[in-house]
């Protein structure tokens, strides 16, 4: 029995809409291509495993969710469940459709195409429940207070966890091709030198109003400002690691290397939300593929960071450091022996006796005054024997006899 006209009319009106023209077929060996960076990373696997035994219709499996939203974000530059949806159902080849468990055939009315895009968001709805550990109507804007109560469920031990566990599963995507081309030796000519930076993500809410005192859709979204900009991006920080180049003296701009420039890393959170952890997640998952760990360079919005939160975690998995400090920052960087390195320098020094300097006081200590041969100059010959000498010996160069750390001058 055929449906009222009524009825068909408000089926069009819910359904994802069908472009205009005939659609393109996406190859196969595309496909192909997707599926098995998808197979390989685990996630889908790890998504079932998590959703076995829970009640309620399944939908469409999570393979084929991801799948739909991987090919959408290639072809469309939007990973939105609409795209996924039209590219599942109306661009794909028989075989491709086959590996997916699509039918074979488009639906045809619009009472079809309805059951086969809720089928797709109930899939979708299910990955994100399992995930989620403060679910909420994110279809429309809550007042303030009930979407900050349900951003503070992620700072508790259990939203912690599950944040944990979802960028876990996103780092693995970006993971896969990283240890495919270590696999393949693509990597060969790599010594582990990565730059971490956070870029903002922006999204397409609004922000938060306070003319009308609700919050963003994004409940989780935040205000990410660049280095040297007032101007803020509402939406997310994605903590980025990037393969670096190191340029020798010898090598001219734009030589090209052995190994491709490639992200190694990406963990996605709030803006100016643990920052330092972050890339700390993301390093640890790359030095778990067995890559050689170098120097990691990151910006200031890392060295402001505490110890306990970057600097020491990246250095415990093998990274040397090269942070940005800003002019005021500089100081008393530490010591060695009884002699302090100021403004990443050592100092000449100035006897008696060895105590740290007044704040913006001239650059004039430390020693270890009770040393042998030990030259005290006063702060104007120190500056007047900063000029190069020719043997280039510590003592010329510091006033002491004392080595500073590091590799000796040649």
């Amino acid at each position: 029995m055929a449906r009222p006209a009524r009825d068909e009319e408000a089926a069009r009106a819910l359904r994802p809409r069908i472009r205009p023209g005939k659609p393109t077929l996406i190859a196969d060996s595309k496909v192909g291509q997707l599926l098995a960076l998808l197979d390989r990373s685990g996630v889908p696997q790890q998504l079932e495993e998590l959703l076995r035994g829970r009640p309620g219709p399944a939908g469409v499996r999570p393979r084929t969710v991801l799948a739909g939203l991987l090919l959408a974000s290639y072809f469309t530059g939007r990973a939105t469940i609409a795209d996924a949806w039209r590219i599942l159902h109306f661009r794909l080849e028989p075989r491709a459709r086959g590996w997916l468990g699509i039918p074979e055939q488009p639906p045809a009315t619009a009472r079809e195409r309805i059951a086969a895009s809720r089928r797709l968001y109930r899939g979708w709805d299910r990955i994100t429940t399992v995930l989620d550990p403060a679910r909420c109507d994110r279809r429309s804007r809550l007042p303030q207070g009930a979407a900050d109560a349900y951003a503070d469920a992620w700072a508790v031990p259990s939203g912690r966890k599950a944040a944990l566990r979802l960028q876990m599963l996103a780092n693995q995507l970006v993971l896969t091709p990283v240890r495919l081309a270590h696999q393949g030796g693509y990597l060969r000519g790599w010594r582990g030198d990565v730059g971490v930076d956070a870029t903002a993500i922006p999204v397409l809410a609004h922000p938060d109003s306070d003319r009308t005192g609700t919050a963003s859709v994004e409940i989780t979204a935040g205000w990410h400002y660049s280095g040297g900009s007032d101007t803020g991006t509402f939406g997310y920080s994605a903590s980025f690691v990037v393969a670096a180049h190191t340029r020798r003296p010898q090598d001219t701009a734009g030589k090209a290397t052995a190994y491709p420039q490639m992200c190694v890393g990406l963990i996605l959170n709030t803006p100016t939300v643990r920052t330092g952890p972050n890339a700390v997640t993301a390093l640890t998952q790359l030095s778990e593929l067995g890559l050689p760990t170098g120097t990691c360079a990151a910006d200031r919005a890392y060295t402001g960071c505490a110890p306990e939160n970057f600097q020491i975690p990246a250095r415990r998995l093998g990274y040397r450091l090269a942070l940005d400090y800003k002019v005021e920052d500089r100081g008393q960087q530490g010591s060695w022996k009884g002699a302090c390195s100021s403004t990443a320098r050592w100092p000449a020094p100035t006897c008696p006796p060895c105590s740290p300097r007044p704040p913006k006081a001239p650059m004039t200590t430390l020693c270890a005054c009770s040393r042998r041969n030990c030259r005290a100059r006063s702060p104007s010959e120190s500056r007047s024997s900063s000029r190069p000498n020719r043997d280039r010996t510590p003592e010329a160069r510091y006033g002491c006899t004392v080595q500073p750390p590091g590799r000796r001058p040649r």
